[in-house]
């Protein structure tokens, strides 16, 4: 398995879009087909990050103490993004050439 495309659900978007006008339905409804045509399945995946503007003061830091054993601390925000998981590098880079990576 080739290293996944990481984009925003933005750009996704503009990308499926494009997938609509060439391809027929099945293969971007099903999952199955959509590995089969095209390649690659696509996860969503939300993570926690350090927030750059964070500015920590005294009286946050306790009030969050329980969500470190989940992995949450103090000073991070989620982000989400979408995964296109490619199972052959001949189909991924077909799709960037055929799709692009979403950015105009």
């Amino acid at each position: 398995m080739s290293k996944p495309i990481v984009m925003t659900p933005a750009q996704w978007q503009v990308v499926l879009e494009r997938i609509k006008q060439r391809e027929k339905p099945s293969a971007y409804l099903s999952r199955t087909k959509m590995k089969d045509v095209l390649g690659f399945t696509v996860r969503d995946h939300i993570e926690y990050v350090k927030d750059p503007d964070y500015a920590s003061s005294p009286q946050d830091k306790d009030d969050w103490s329980y969500m470190e054993p989940a992995g949450w601390f103090e000073g991070k925000m989620n982000v989400n993004t979408v995964r296109l998981d490619f199972y052959d590098d001949q189909k991924r880079t077909l799709f960037l050439l055929k799709y692009g990576n979403g950015q105009n």
